[in-house]
């Protein structure tokens, strides 16, 4: 339940990534492309079993909430914010069973770099503005290239993960011809060590004729058995 939860997590998390990295690219929001393309990076990491994705998402999230609150930003940052930092809240559990201390950490110091991203910013913004007047945020939305170029990416990456069940049952038939290789192997191995103990008993049997032991006393030795005495033994 839990997988499934933080999966879903990860999704919500990336998607809200998208729709604010498309309206950041239209109106000139530069500062906000940066921590949303954070954001869905670790979102993206988180899913390949990158661990560190999770923290990174989560630092990125923290900003956004931030903005709002020095007054930098829409109120609807915070649903960002909340959207960004649910993997996060559905992983604390888990590392803290591994490490409570370091989870503890783990967490002061990712808020404390997104908060400081925000406070950064709102400090430099206008000096920033005032060097550089083309990237000032803008009223109406513009950039038709590059927000197509964006929807682009999203789709082939929605594509591709659409095709990742059939290529997973395509590998997990490989594996199962490379279990039958193995499985060839082995009876081709079994086969051997049965030809190797025909020959050392055939280079015995030889040793042993040489020596003058009776076949009697040959068998019971190669076979882990004495011979017995009979009734005929003693008569002449």
């Amino acid at each position: 339940m839990l997988q499934h939860r933080l999966r879903l997590s990860l999704v919500v998390a990336q998607a809200v990534g998208v729709l604010t990295l498309l309206r950041s690219i239209a109106f000139d929001r530069w500062i906000t492309v940066l921590a949303s393309l954070f954001l869905i990076g670790g979102a993206m990491a988180a899913q390949r079993g990158r661990t560190w994705g999770v923290p990174l998402a989560f630092a990125a999230a923290v900003a956004f909430p931030v903005a709002f609150l020095i007054g930098i930003a829409p109120p609807w940052f915070c649903l960002v914010g909340l959207a960004g930092a649910w993997p996060f809240a559905l992983s604390a559990r888990p590392f803290a069973r591994f490490d409570k201390g370091a989870t503890v950490l783990l967490a002061a110091i990712t808020t404390t770099l997104g908060a400081a991203a925000a406070i950064t910013w709102k400090e430099v913004a206008w000096s920033v503005f005032v060097t550089y007047p083309s990237l000032r945020p803008s009223i109406e939305a513009q950039h038709g290239v590059a927000l197509a170029a964006v929807l682009a990416v999203v789709v082939g990456a929605l594509a591709g993960r659409a095709r990742h069940p059939a290529m997973r049952v395509g590998a997990e038939s490989e594996s199962e011809s490379g279990q039958a290789r193995v499985r060839i192997g082995e009876r081709v191995r079994i086969d051997s060590d049965a030809a190797s103990h025909a020959h050392d008993d055939a280079f015995e049997e030889e040793a042993e004729r040489e020596l003058g032991l009776p076949p009697r006393v040959l068998d019971g030795r190669r076979h882990g058995a004495t011979s017995s005495p009979t009734p005929n033994d003693g008569e002449a």
